[in-house]
């Protein structure tokens, strides 16, 4: 899998740009602010349809300009593939795949498949459990289509499960407010319409059971997997020092097999008293969360800021052997200005296990040690979104 060109028109601070790239190494130097991190950007939206750094699309056209595009030749499996996103100022955006254009975002995901490593990214093993989520839902869309599809699905039931039980909620606080010489737990949060909210959250509930299990075999599997490899690798980058294991941490009642939706189902009916009490669902794969234990001991408590670079590290690379594993092909890496992040030792470990993937690299300068490493590739220089191609470096 390989980008082969990028078109960008009133994208950010590029208003009009054309770059061939390398098959190996691209590496993308210049100072803060001139459009290093927008160009990777470009090439995350080609395969998510959205930004890794802002939510609001309108935020990708050029100021003062009604729409920008994002135009990313492609080969993948030997076929050449062209996506075409248009963004208008107003937040829209169509999107096109070799000129026929797409409805759905599964058939975005999977044309091109892109790791991303951000400084931000080092601090996943401390961040919140709300940014593990992210960084499992995000491989996960990529590697397997059919989890994006039950992933979007269950939020969908969860939002309206949550209307629900939110109304429940602001009466209980009214009532509550009305009567303070009552206790919360004396106060019944129903209303008349009581046997209708009571229909509707079983039909939310079965639904999210359904595409809850679905998600959580999925997440099962691939942290697994992603326990074996990044564990193998955090071996090498310590010298057999540190033993890696990454766990699935959820409070639902999971087993595999015909019975897990009814069981998962059951559960969600036996926590819905406290789900009313608090106005919104507090069980399910949203609020999961990844537990990293380097030689037994939690990470997060216990680990000292190189091992959870480390650990982050390793992360990277193992999704990048899991995508080979289940693609039959290399997935393309971006590194967004991390490697400032790392020691050179981390760098250069970093540089030499991804001769086999097509690799950006956006930095404000690279140590010599590291170019030396790079053996080969081409290196782009940006100013004021002006960029400059070097053949050699």
């Amino acid at each position: 899998m390989k980008i082969k060109s990028i078109i960008l028109e009133n994208y950010r601070n590029y208003k009009n740009l054309e770059l061939i790239f390398d098959d190996s190494r691209n590496i993308i130097i210049g100072e803060n602010a001139q459009g290093k991190t927008n160009l990777i950007e470009a090439i995350y939206l080609t395969a998510f349809a959205k930004s890794f750094r802002t939510n609001n699309t309108a935020d990708l056209v050029m100021f003062g300009e009604q729409s920008g595009r994002v135009s990313t030749d492609i080969i993948s499996e030997d076929i050449d593939k062209n996506i075409n996103i248009i963004i208008r100022s107003d937040g829209k955006k169509m999107i096109k795949k070799d000129g026929k254009v797409i409805r759905k975002t599964t058939e975005l995901l999977n044309n091109i498949v892109v790791i991303i490593f951000s400084p931000d990214d080092l601090r996943i093993i401390k961040d919140s459990p709300e940014r593990r989520r992210a960084f499992i839902n995000r491989e996960l869309s990529q590697i397997r289509p059919g989890y994006y599809e039950s992933f979007r699905k269950y939020n969908d039931a969860l939002k309206q499960k949550n209307a629900i039980l939110k109304g429940y909620f602001n009466l209980k606080k009214k009532t509550f407010t009305r009567a303070d010489n009552l206790s919360l737990n004396d106060i019944s949060p129903y209303d008349n319409s009581r046997q209708y909210n009571e229909e509707m959250l079983d039909v939310f509930d079965k639904q999210l059971a359904d595409y809850g299990y679905e998600i959580l075999r999925y997440r099962k599997e691939f942290v697994d997997m992603l326990s074996t490899e990044a564990s193998e690798i955090m071996a090498k980058i310590s010298g057999g020092k540190e033993k890696l294991v990454i766990e699935y941490k959820t409070a639902c009642d999971f087993i595999t097999g015909t019975e897990g939706r009814e069981i998962l189902y059951k559960q969600f009916y036996h926590n819905r008293e406290k789900d009313i009490y608090n106005g919104y669902a507090t069980l399910g794969p949203h609020r999961d969360d990844i537990e990293f234990y380097i030689n037994g001991k939690d990470a997060k408590k216990y680990g000292s800021q190189g091992q959870q670079r480390t650990i982050a590290l390793s992360l990277k690379f193992a999704e990048i052997r899991i995508a080979k594993q289940i693609l039959d092909e290399a997935p393309i890496l971006l590194l967004d200005d991390v490697l400032s992040e790392l020691d050179l030792e981390r760098q250069r470990f970093l540089i030499s296990e991804i001769d086999d993937v097509q690799l950006f690299i956006t930095s404000a300068e690279l140590n010599d040690e590291v170019i030396k490493d790079l053996r080969g590739g081409t290196l782009f220089r940006i100013e004021e979104g002006t960029v400059t191609r070097v053949d050699k470096y």
